[in-house]
């Protein structure tokens, strides 16, 4: 009779109601919340990635005395590694080599695209930012587009475009000269 009587008195009781409320939905607020964080530090991830293997090629390009095909293919290998856990497949990646004619004109000395990006054609001029335009020097310009899909696809449910552009001082030869 007792247990009885306790547990009208509970079902009359209106104190803490919102509380126990909340209690029960609270966790399901959590979830997507939690789901996204997922997808956005992910793609945030992939991003830095991206980033850092258009800075990665352009600083090694920038370093040699002349490019090889054997050196261009070992860039699109290392594309691999550089963009490790992603999937480097769907990066387009263009490496160009840029001679400065004069204060507003830029030329392409020689340029390779790889992964869909076609390559510049020879000759061709390029606009580049005015405090890079120092006559008689040359650029190596990486240009890259990751298309990334998120593993969860909760926030982000289209593919992810990413372009990264990075430019490097040729070092030690000016410009850096294609070889077979």
């Amino acid at each position: 009779m007792k247990l009885i009587h306790n547990l009208r008195r509970f079902a009359r009781e209106t104190k803490g109601l919102a509380a126990l409320e909340f209690a029960i939905i609270a966790p399901l607020l959590m979830v997507p919340l939690l789901l996204g964080s997922v997808d956005l530090i992910d793609v945030m991830g992939a991003n830095k990635r991206a980033q850092n293997a258009a800075s990665s090629l352009a600083d090694v390009v920038a370093r040699d005395t002349e490019i090889s095909n054997s050196e261009i293919t070992s860039l699109w290998r290392a594309l691999d590694v550089l963009m490790y856990p992603n999937e480097a497949g769907s990066m387009e990646i263009r490496v160009s080599s840029i001679s400065i004619v004069n204060a507003s004109t830029a030329r392409v000395v020689w340029s390779e695209g790889h992964g869909g990006m076609t390559a510049r054609t020879a000759n061709s001029t390029v606009t580049l930012d005015s405090r890079m335009m120092n006559p008689g020097t040359s650029i190596i310009m990486v240009e890259s587009v990751y298309k990334y899909d998120a593993p969860l696809g909760f926030l982000f449910q289209n593919q992810v475009r990413m372009t990264h552009d990075a430019y490097r001082r040729s070092r030690l030869v000016d410009p850096i000269p294609r070889v077979a």
